[in-house]
């Protein structure tokens, strides 16, 4: 009987996510364009070692989760040029432009892979606790028509910087802090 225990929180462990992501307002977009892009979005993080569970409707309120809105009709004076934006220091809620995510793909088979990649973008803010980018890869600050057009042969990857952040961001939810405050010295 103990062996079956032992098997069983094993396995409940290795199944266990890493963060859990609550997607809302899902009239803007299918079940079937999100799945992909879900999907998608865990074989990103997977190169970081994270496994995101995803789910509809809100969080209880003793969960540590994040939150993402997606919108449509989005007004053209509101945040113009983003196609979505995360509040990293409240560590929760990120908001994603829809309507815009599916324009910057216009000229691709489906925006599945664009939103992916602005969705593992934005969950990475609220990971870092930071509005930092990098360099190059999935974190740069502006993704050129090229990266665009690569991100559906094959995803834009961490540096090997993020790759460290997003664990220590991961490490500090577990211990039900989302975010590091901003220092000044």
């Amino acid at each position: 009987m103990k062996i079956i225990a032992i098997l069983a929180m094993g396995i409940a462990a290795a199944c266990a996510s890493d963060l859990t992501v609550y997607v809302q307002d899902l009239s803007a977009v299918s079940a079937a364009k999100l799945n992909r892009a879900e999907s998608l979005a865990n074989e990103i993080f997977s190169g970081a070692g994270v496994k995101v569970d995803w789910r509809s409707g809100e969080p209880s309120q003793r969960e540590n989760a994040m939150v993402v809105e997606l919108v449509g009709g989005t007004p053209k004076d509101e945040m113009p040029g983003s196609l979505a934006y995360a509040l990293p220091y409240e560590g929760v809620h990120i908001t994603v432009f829809f309507d815009r995510v599916q324009r910057a793909a216009e000229f691709e088979p489906s925006p599945n892979a664009l939103l992916a990649h602005v969705l593992v973008h934005e969950i990475t803010h609220l990971l870092e606790g930071t509005s930092r980018h990098s360099e190059s890869g999935l974190m740069k600050p502006h993704w050129t028509l090229q990266d665009v057009k690569s991100m559906c042969r094959r995803p834009l990857a961490f540096t090997a910087d993020d790759a460290q952040l997003i664990q220590a961001g991961l490490a500090r939810r577990s211990k039900g802090t989302p975010f590091v405050a901003a220092t000044t010295e």
